[in-house]
């Protein structure tokens, strides 16, 4: 359906498209735009292959070519026994136990040329093709990405948000700075610290994981710690979820033959540091996964710090532009990192008194 022609960017939704020709369409406008990981087909087929059965899909033209993708699901929500609502998650599907795999930097997949343009076409065209009490659920997103929504008439309520942090490797070089030298006196000694007690333990080394065998084994091998450190409650670690474990062993058994997958197991001698589970992609190391061994009492032994560290430095030696620890406040990330920023999950609808009552709803509650 034919939903908006703005600025010559024709923006058409589709439901359930043949998914041969989507994941044509999707490499190739992949290959055009600027994406993130989390935009690649690796993931986004992946995501699909796990956990969608009914999808629309967002798709905008210019001269014909596609230049932007987006895939919706929709979730009919209740509010109560008389209040029903449909919500419409971009790239997610509503479900808390298959979006605990949790995408970061969520957004459309846009062309790099006239990338504005269609932007705003694609915001103008969920507007429009939003029901009058649907919500349309994006994150987590860089929030101006989406800031066109309000610009035409959607209600914005952020339901979730987190600081974003990442090291500019570039920044590094062009100021001919070493890690160590870019990191303040106290990071330096607890870290050359660290690394003196593993080292009575054995070598310290990096393995990393070169077979889709190799990887998977580290996968497994990290799940106790993971449980361990988090816990396995609905908001602890993935690791006891068996979707969150399904999508990842899918993901590494396709990513590693493209180099998009990275599992590291760090260790002093015979003992496990930590093992992270990386992704790398496009002069981008994001880091996704660690877990970390605590088993020394001892606070000089920081295996988190170690690890990373180790890690950054190879990044560094293999020419990576940025070592990205994405979302999530945490103590070892804004030690590394030079750059952060906000990532955020957000509910957009038409004004009205249906999303008034909602929002009162929910205050009350919050208040209670």
């Amino acid at each position: 359906m034919l939903l908006r022609d703005r600025f010559g960017v024709q923006v058409e939704w589709y439901k359930n498209p043949d998914r041969a020709w989507l994941a044509s369409a999707w490499i190739d406008l992949e290959s055009r735009s600027s994406a993130n990981f989390f935009l690649s087909w690796l993931w986004i087929g992946t995501w699909l292959d796990c956990f969608v059965k009914e999808f629309t899909l967002i798709e905008a033209k210019l001269n014909g070519q596609t230049v932007g993708l987006g895939i919706v699901v929709t979730k009919n929500h209740m509010l109560s026994n008389r209040w029903w609502r449909k919500q419409h998650f971009l790239h997610r599907t509503g479900s808390q136990q298959e979006d605990q795999i949790w995408i970061e930097y969520n957004d459309f997949l846009i062309a790099d040329e006239s990338s504005e343009a269609i932007r705003e076409a694609m915001c103008a065209s969920v507007t429009g093709w939003l029901a009058p009490n649907d919500t349309f659920v994006v994150g987590a997103s860089i929030p101006e990405k989406f800031h066109a929504l309000k610009a035409f008439g959607l209600a914005e309520r952020t339901v979730w948000e987190t600081r974003n942090y990442f090291l500019d490797l570039d920044e590094l070089r062009v100021k001919h700075q070493t890690l160590l030298q870019y990191l303040s006196r106290n990071s330096r000694y607890g870290i050359s610290r660290s690394l003196r007690e593993y080292s009575q333990l054995g070598e310290v080394i990096i393995d990393t994981a070169k077979s889709v065998e190799q990887a998977l084994a580290l996968f497994t091998l990290a799940k106790p710690l993971h449980l361990a450190r988090w816990g396995s409650s609905n908001s602890g670690s993935g690791m006891a979820n068996p979707l969150f474990v399904m999508f990842h062993e899918k993901l590494i058994q396709k990513g590693m033959a493209t180099g998009q997958i990275e599992l590291h197991h760090i260790r002093a001698g015979n003992e496990t540091i930590g093992i992270i589970y990386n992704f790398h992609y496009r002069g981008v190391v994001y880091f996704y996964l660690g877990a970390m061994n605590y088993c020394h009492q001892s606070t000089h032994f920081k295996p988190g710090l170690v690890s990373h560290y180790l890690l950054i430095n190879k990044a560094v030696n293999e020419g990576v532009s940025i070592y990205d620890f994405m979302g999530g406040q945490a103590r070892y990330k804004s030690t590394f990192s030079n750059q952060e920023g906000n990532l955020a999950v957000s509910r957009y609808g038409h004004p009205g008194a249906f999303m008034s009552v909602e929002n009162f709803a929910r205050e009350l509650k919050h208040r209670l």
